[in-house]
């Protein structure tokens, strides 16, 4: 994320649901064993057993955590510890209540007890649950890494559990042990569901009857001018305001957790409140979209963070809503929780991850685009020449197109343009310089600066010329400006451009960023890709070693 505070943008996305692995540092685990017994596709209880031993000199402290849609069977438990039973309250020994937006989708709720120096102990504790599309996944050493761990299943006569990358189904009561896992297979994915019924139904059908008292869009809410482009009829430019008016005027807040996670707020309410998670965006977005005849799909999907590819129905491979628009045989990968986003492109987020679109009724998993469809370019034309006292100067011109432009256009939306832009030229070349005219389109910023070079930038030698290019702005500010994050995911153009500048004989262009020059046209393009502009330090190492070497300047 951008670390300068004026060029902060709010984005962010709403979690569903994971379990949570803690771990404890210094004890170490002999058994770890899982047994869930499912009554219904309405409740379920899970009892979770550990052995172990503190080997160290020292108290160590064992954790354990329960999700927000889990309840513990009793506040009370047992830990047996060298043969003695020791009870303890549950209670009294809540240490966090939180949630961990960082690993899981729901919130927790978590305990730690003391476990003395040099002892062997036993702990077990219950928990039961109505949500059972919340048994989503095993960790193939537990949660604890134990030296032997078995996750055992209970499954009633109408009940069956279907595997990710696994054919087949399993049913009544089985077990699943570290053996069980595929090469590489660090988690387990399943889906527990009625027989007969196809995974990707079930959990397309458990999420609709959870949202199915929505109630209908009141188009009153709607501004005016959106409700009068609507009457002109359905069109891309339509989805495009629907699409914009969701970015701009609801606040993205990621406040929820249990099963509030994944059921989206009343779109009414949250146009009325001006802020809401993914879901509730997305929600809105598709009921706009949907009231205009669109054809649109609320999306479950997942953001790059994940790295599993989202082919399989469980709550623990998604952790995002977006909208999915089909216009004219494309789709549309519509995510508002991210302003800066052109309508066209996905959001960086989401970009070449998997989403899965609800009610779709063939190929409901959809690969998102790995690419921008408006790739963001920044260029820097330089006009070297002498000013009046015959000393360097410059005129430049810096033109910020596609995604790049959306910074500014994201200022706009705050007012007071002209002083943010100022700002943002003010960081970027920070000696006397002024704006001499500046004009914005939806995809391109074009800013004219002029200024003298001070003195310490360039001298003379032999009658010759010669200019510092640390007088460029530097690239680890012109990425915080135009990345919204530190490692940028997608391919960018950064070009510099020269007139009136010979650059010195011998400039190296053999290191590992794609750089061309031309010392005959006096051009030097630099182009970040997928695979370089992530490694902050090659480029900041690139920029000091290279471009401040200096170069001839021919009047």
């Amino acid at each position: 994320m951008i670390r300068k505070p004026l060029f902060l943008i709010l984005t962010g996305f709403s979690l569903l649901c994971s379990t949570l692995v803690f771990g404890s540092d210094g004890l170490k685990f002999s058994l770890e064993k899982t047994l869930v017994k499912v009554n219904s596709d309405g409740f379920y209880q899970t009892s979770n057993y550990f052995e172990g031993s503190n080997e160290t000199d020292r108290e160590q402290t064992f954790r354990f955590s329960v999700i927000e849609t889990e309840n513990l069977a009793s506040k009370q438990g047992t830990f047996i510890i060298n043969g003695k039973p020791k009870k303890i309250n549950f209670e009294s020994n809540l240490t966090v209540s939180t949630i961990n937006w960082g690993s899981v989708f729901n919130g927790v709720r978590t305990y730690s007890f003391s476990v003395p120096a040099n002892c062997l102990f036993k702990f077990e504790y219950q928990t039961a649950s109505s949500e059972l599309i919340f048994l989503t996944n095993i960790f193939k050493d537990g949660i604890n890494e134990a030296d032997d761990f078995f996750y055992e299943i209970t499954l009633p006569e109408n009940l069956e559990a279907s595997f990710r990358h696994r054919e087949g189904k399993r049913s009544g009561h089985f077990v699943i042990t570290n053996q069980d896992f595929l090469a590489d297979e660090e988690c387990m994915y399943f889906l527990i569901h009625p027989k007969g019924m196809e995974p990707n139904q079930y959990f397309n059908d458990w999420f609709i009857q959870k949202t199915k008292n929505q109630e209908a869009l009141k188009m009153d809410l709607l501004p005016e001018d959106l409700r009068n482009l609507a009457k002109k009829g359905k069109s891309l430019e339509l989805a495009q305001a629907c699409y914009e008016y969701v970015q701009e005027n609801i606040l993205y807040l990621d406040i929820e957790n249990g099963l509030n996670a994944l059921i989206p707020r009343q779109a009414n309410e949250t146009i009325t409140n001006k802020y809401g998670d993914c879901k509730d965006m997305a929600m809105l977005l598709h009921q706009m979209l949907q009231a205009f005849g669109f054809e649109s799909y609320l999306s479950i999907s997942k953001t790059s963070i994940k790295k599993d590819t989202y082919d399989f129905p469980s709550i623990a491979m998604a952790n995002h809503m977006i909208v999915s628009l089909i216009w004219e045989n494309k789709t549309y990968y519509l995510d508002g929780t991210e302003k800066q986003c052109l309508f066209g492109d996905p959001s960086m987020q989401i970009l070449g991850t998997e989403a899965f679109l609800l009610q779709k009724k063939q190929d409901q998993y959809q690969k998102v685009p790995e690419t921008l469809l408006f790739q963001p370019k920044l260029s820097l034309d330089y006009q070297f020449y002498l000013n009046e006292k015959s000393q360097p100067a410059y005129r430049l011109k810096m033109v910020f197109q596609e995604k790049f432009a959306l910074i500014f256009r994201h200022l706009h939306n705050f007012n007071g343009m002209d002083d943010k832009t100022q700002k943002v030229v003010d960081y970027l070349i920070p000696y006397d310089h002024k704006i001499d005219s500046s004009f914005m389109t939806e995809h391109q910023k074009t800013i004219y600066v002029s200024c003298n070079l001070p003195s310490s930038y360039y001298n003379i030698v032999n009658n010759q010329q010669y200019i510092d290019l640390k007088c460029l702005p530097e690239l680890t500010k012109l990425m915080e400006v135009v990345y919204s994050n530190d490692s940028a995911r997608f391919a960018a153009d950064f070009n510099f451009s020269f007139d009136h500048l010979k650059f010195k004989s011998g400039f190296d262009t053999s290191k590992n960023i794609d750089l061309k020059t031309n010392n005959t046209q006096s051009t030097f393009d630099l182009h970040l890709t997928k695979e370089n502009s992530g490694s902050k330090g090659i480029l900041v190492n690139y920029w000091k070693t290279y471009i401040l070497k200096p170069a001839t300047f021919q009047p």
